[in-house]
């Protein structure tokens, strides 16, 4: 049985997360591989560009931590929405931010808290990390994006056609 690697570093979560991002928002060539394809690109991607100094990661070992980032970034966003909804009056989009992780505490899956602060900004309004599950509600506090799935579906394929077209001219 292989040993278990070192965690994984604030460093390497950012470069996984942005490596991730890059490959999943590739349309054309996303649409023609298996998901062994997929990961053997994220994972060769990742070893090609981190630092010499970290540990060297398995395709598994790295599906195994997106999967990990994108359930608690669900679970957040959840509990965001749930704050949103009660749009207490004066709260800034910090203040709602600070309640949605105190409540994500209370989940007995994630009694640690919420662990990815640096991995936030780059993985906060990526579609594959938000609460799917979440209908459209109104946004009257001004904070997130409440587009529903169809209309980024709509956008995903307005952004093909064009870059389709693009490439034909």
């Amino acid at each position: 049985m292989p040993l278990r690697s070192a965690g994984y570093t604030q460093e390497e979560d950012k470069f996984l997360c942005q490596v991730y991002m890059e490959i999943s928002q590739d349309l054309i060539t996303g649409v023609y591989q298996t998901s062994d394809q997929f990961w053997s690109r994220v994972a060769d991607a990742y070893e090609a560009g981190k630092n010499a100094s970290w540990n060297e990661r398995t395709k598994k070992s790295i599906h195994c931590r997106i999967q990990t980032i994108e359930k608690a970034t669900k679970k957040l966003h959840a509990c965001l929405k749930q704050c949103e909804n009660r749009c207490p009056s004066g709260a800034s989009n910090n203040d709602i931010f600070e309640q949605a992780k105190l409540m994500f505490v209370d989940d007995p899956k994630y009694k640690g808290g919420w662990k990815f602060d640096h991995v936030w900004n780059i993985i906060k309004n990526f579609e594959k990390f938000n609460d799917t599950s979440a209908k459209k509600v109104s946004n009257s506090c001004g904070f997130g994006d409440t587009n529903s799935s169809s209309d980024s579906v709509m956008k995903k394929i307005l952004w093909v056609d064009l870059h389709l077209k693009d490439q034909l001219e």
